[in-house]
């Protein structure tokens, strides 16, 4: 099984290791799952019904510009 070093400020320790101890098993364990959990989670609930829901006449697609013209205006130094 792998290692890894976290650095974590006194309070977020602490929180870890009380909730470790109330599910009694160890912190890394505790850690483990917690970071699982969240990897799991995907996007939240409802993330992708809030495509188009902005109603906003300002914001716009803009126009699609050729590339070429794109790089005519950038100058590089």
């Amino acid at each position: 099984m792998s290692q890894v070093s976290l650095y974590l400020d006194q309070e977020v320790l602490e929180t870890a290791r009380r909730n470790a101890r109330i599910e009694n098993i160890s912190l890394s364990k505790y850690v483990s799952r917690a970071l699982m959990k969240q990897a799991e989670a995907g996007w939240p609930q409802n993330y992708w019904e809030l495509f188009g829901a902005l109603a906003d006449d300002t914001f716009v697609c803009p126009e699609d510009v050729p590339f070429n013209q794109i790089s005519e205006t950038v100058r590089f130094s």
